[in-house]
């Protein structure tokens, strides 16, 4: 991406996404730690509660204990009483799990229970029964005392799971912050990555070493330079007609060649797929002209031609074509296996083979023809508009031949140059 304007929109994009992740996270640590601190305070009342109802149950049976004064511990369980209900309100003020409100009330109404049980035992103990005073307060007394105690115990229980579930919650919450920011940055860093300059220079071999020249082009796709004529390889478009030079005034300057828009790099994966499937359906060679058509049409190739090895696997013969005049494939011959050309090569290797083209000149590629027995031909084709230097091309041209490969076999004689399918 070269756009300055754009790489500075996307890093205050990316700057925006994390720091709005970071203010989302530091919002959510805070109420974490306001829901830490009222927990802890919490806790700290529920505590002080069930010191508070155990000090009452302490002093109501402090009425028959020997040589105590009774009218001191009424004073003492009235003043503990209070400070239990001030407690207990406290906290159900402050609980946060749906059960803690009604099992609170549940002990204050425990607590009511024990104050009308405690003026029947201060009756008892003023009027010198301290034998029904005891019963009172060792069974109806300490029975309600114990409910309160049973009931805070149940609300910090409560308490603690429903602390225990927010924190989950909160958790995933800043889980979920900080990976929306490491993905959003990361994408953002990906998409501002330099992107390397097109090469001017024209691509070599896709499996030569750099040492090596490309394979040249003579015995598979230009005839011409096998009958000596000394030009530019470079196939004859489909439907190309020679142009007489009989009567042509040399003197007349030439037109310059009209401009041709190059097609998108993108080839049509729906053609692609069309041709793949119209392979997988072949019966017969003759339907494989009109099949390589269409491929042709998906490479944006001006020429297709199919070499199948022979039974010895020394050389290669092609057994059909597009783009090309039948005289000229009749023409053509076998190629040996070690000749100095991309068909040779790619078969010798097994990989694709590519000569690079210029604005003068058609690129070339060759494709080979794998099975699980090795490599039984080669599919070779010209490129237009440098499409040899189009990896999506490259590819459609490995798919066609791959494809190809499950249904062409080599011929059953040495003498016999066809192929069956």
């Amino acid at each position: 991406m070269r756009s300055r304007a754009v790489r500075l929109t996307l890093t205050l994009l990316a700057l925006s996404g994390i720091a709005a992740a970071g203010y989302f996270l530091f919002i959510n640590a805070r109420k974490s730690d306001a829901d830490s601190y009222a927990a802890r305070d919490l806790d700290a009342k529920i505590a002080a509660a069930g010191r508070q109802t155990l000090d009452l149950r302490a002093a109501q049976q402090a009425y028959v204990a020997a040589a105590q004064d009774p009218q001191f511990w009424f004073s003492k369980t009235t003043e503990t009483a209070g400070l239990l209900r001030e407690s207990l309100t406290s906290i159900r003020a402050a609980a946060t799990s749906t059960t803690a409100p009604t099992t609170l009330d549940a002990a204050l109404l425990s607590l009511q229970q024990f104050e009308r049980i405690d003026r029947r035992a201060r009756d008892y103990a003023s009027g010198g029964q301290a034998l029904l005073a005891s019963d009172v307060i060792f069974s109806d007394g300490l029975q309600t005392t114990s409910q309160i105690l049973s009931a805070l115990d149940e609300v910090r229980l409560a308490e603690w799971n429903a602390r225990t579930a927010a924190h989950s919650v909160s958790r995933r919450e800043e889980l979920k912050y900080a990976g929306a920011a490491i993905g959003a940055a990361l994408m953002i860093i990906l998409l501002l990555l330099p992107v390397p300059a097109a090469r001017d220079s024209e691509p070599t071999s896709l499996t030569l070493s750099a040492s090596a020249s490309p394979p040249s082009l003579a015995g598979d796709l230009d005839l011409r330079t096998r009958v000596g004529e000394r030009q530019t390889p470079q196939l004859p478009t489909p439907n190309s007609r020679r142009t007489p030079t009989t009567g042509v005034n040399k003197s007349a300057p030439a037109r310059p060649p009209a401009l041709v828009t190059p097609p998108p790099s993108v080839p049509n994966l729906e053609h692609v797929a069309a041709v793949c499937s119209e392979l997988a359906r072949v019966t017969d060679t003759a339907s494989l002209p009109a099949i390589l058509e269409r491929a042709a049409a998906a490479l944006d190739a001006s020429g297709i031609v199919l070499w199948v090895v022979d039974p010895d696997g020394k050389e290669l013969a092609p057994i059909v074509s597009h783009g090309y005049p039948a005289s000229l494939l009749s023409r053509m011959g076998p190629i040996a296996r070690g000749a100095d050309n991309v068909t040779a090569a790619a078969f010798r290797t097994g990989l694709l083979q590519v000569v690079g083209g210029n604005k003068t000149s058609s690129g070339a590629i060759a494709a080979p023809l794998v099975n699980p027995g090795g490599c039984i031909g080669v599919m070779s084709a010209e490129l237009r508009h440098e499409g040899e230097k189009q990896p999506m091309r490259l590819a459609v041209a490995t798919i066609v031949a791959a494809q190809l490969a499950t249904l062409v076999a080599p011929p059953a004689a040495q003498d016999n140059r066809s192929a069956a399918v």
